[in-house]
């Protein structure tokens, strides 16, 4: 499990002193907007703020290290606030393939999203509206799910999606095989607009690339299936959790209709009122 936060410091606390809250079991990390946010608070530089971002949202290491270099050269004090920072924790070019491509809590806003309007309400209405939206949204997701079926996927369309986009770059690429036990070659891309012509190692039997992108998605990056056309079945190469069966399984659980309080169990068990709420003893 990774879990992505901001820095605050009784999360950080939690999760140090948590004893099964350890790698290979789960990880920490920080929400890259929010660093980006704290940075900008202490060096208020668009420029700086920018290249803040860039350095925590690339895959490659060598375009990290270019980009600190450029921040040490604007302002070494902004360099050092970055710099003491555990780099797993907010950069994507050291992170291990954890975040799966995640940078940011947004993922947690969107739940917020699916709940509008939950809050603020009775207990029991904000129980009954929010087990009505995660209903109606297992169903959605449920349904496109058979769509893709029908459709002969064996891939979910997020997947499909990026897996032919980096099917389509492969082509421009040049392979040079070098290990066959090791399956491993370096890939050179096409030099286009002043850019490409870079070299990029790939290990198939790791399932790595030196572009970082496999690691991070689970999905062959382009340079992978540059080596493997022709020799391994590409679509095995990607992670299990974007199989069309595994994301079935997922939304294929039922909930049960909740029938009229009539029908429920009596709980027998005495209600105690909060004693710090005072009482109204005005008349009528």
């Amino acid at each position: 499990m990774c879990l992505i936060s901001d820095r605050h410091g009784g999360l950080i606390k939690a999760v140090r002193e948590g004893p099964d809250f350890v790698s290979p079991h789960g990880v920490h990390r920080y929400c890259l907007r929010h660093v980006y946010s704290n940075f900008n608070s202490n060096f208020k530089n668009v420029v700086l703020k920018d290249l803040c971002w860039q350095a925590g949202s690339k895959y490659q290491l060598r375009k990290f290290n270019r980009i600190m270099e450029e921040i040490k050269k604007q302002q070494v004090r902004a360099f050092a606030y970055l710099d003491q920072i555990n780099k797993k924790k907010w950069t994507a070019s050291h992170d291990g393939g954890w975040r799966c491509g995640i940078l940011t809590t947004n993922m947690s806003e969107c739940i917020n999203g699916v709940l509008k309007g939950a809050r603020r309400l009775p207990v029991s209405a904000l129980v009954e509206i929010t087990l009505k939206r995660i209903v109606h949204y297992f169903r959605v997701q449920a349904i496109k799910g058979h769509k893709m079926l029908q459709n002969n996927q064996l891939l979910t369309d997020f997947a499909c999606t990026m897996f032919i986009s980096w099917q389509q770059k492969a082509i421009e690429h040049t392979v040079t095989k070098y290990s066959h036990s090791q399956q491993s070659a370096s890939v050179v891309t096409r030099r286009q607009n002043g850019h490409g012509m870079n070299t990029h190692v790939v290990k198939i039997a790791n399932r790595e690339c030196s572009c970082g992108k496999w690691n991070q998605f689970g999905i062959p990056c382009s340079h992978a299936q540059k080596y493997a056309v022709h020799t391994i079945s590409v679509a095995s190469m990607v992670k299990d959790y974007y199989d069309l069966m595994a994301y079935n399984n997922t939304y294929s659980k039922h909930f049960e209709p909740v029938q009229s309080e009539d029908y429920c169990d009596d709980p027998n068990f005495q209600l105690v009122h909060d004693p710090t709420i005072r009482i109204s003893t005005r008349p009528g």
